[in-house]
């Protein structure tokens, strides 16, 4: 046999092996799809756990025995607890950092955070305002000082003021895009006013 009849052949071999891959499963049934098969799976009940801090706390603690004032490494255990969702445990952190170094935007809307989640939000409203008084261009805490007025404390009118703020001061992107949205919320829930 030639080259060119053997390659002919191949081609030939390749395209019938190809076509009935493809229509063979259609024409004749074949094994059941892969979503049917994974549809017999049970649901997990739960989403599974987030990632494992203990290492990490542990570490940083660990670290923190030796140089109790550095604020670096309290601001990341501050971070890890918040990451870990232990809202006491971040709060204190957070609030040692600020008593070593007072004034951080970022490390001051943090622990806002966490004061709102641990149930304290008027000590989060406190944190978010100190935070815009250290940085007037702190979009962050402006956003979450318009939402924790809004939806913990009802208060739109301060909630607006607050959000008005964001769009002063980025009047486009996507923190006014979020500024936007969350002011469109509030209209909806203020029956459009």
């Amino acid at each position: 046999m030639d080259n060119s009849k053997t390659l002919v052949l191949v081609v030939a071999a390749f395209f019938l092996g190809l076509m009935t891959g493809i229509l063979g499963p259609k024409m004749f049934g074949g094994r059941p799809a892969v979503q049917q098969v994974s549809r017999q799976a049970p649901a997990p009940q739960q989403p599974p756990p987030g990632p494992d801090y203990s290492v990490q706390i542990s570490e940083l603690k660990r670290r923190l025995q030796s140089n109790p004032n550095d604020v670096g490494l309290l601001v990341q255990l501050g971070n890890t607890y918040f990451d870990s969702n232990m809202y006491p445990e971040s709060i204190e952190a957070y609030e040692k950092s600020l008593a070593l170094r007072p004034g951080n935007p970022n490390v001051l809307t943090d622990l806002g955070v966490m004061y709102r989640r641990n149930g304290q939000s008027d000590e989060a409203i406190k944190r978010f305002r100190t935070a815009m008084a250290a940085d007037p261009m702190h979009f962050q805490s402006r956003m979450n000082l318009g939402v924790v007025l809004f939806y913990d404390f009802n208060d739109a009118a301060g909630a607006r003021e607050a959000l008005q703020s964001v769009l002063e001061i980025y009047p486009q992107g996507p923190n006014a895009d979020n500024a936007r949205q969350l002011l469109a919320a509030i209209d909806a829930a203020q029956g459009g006013n």
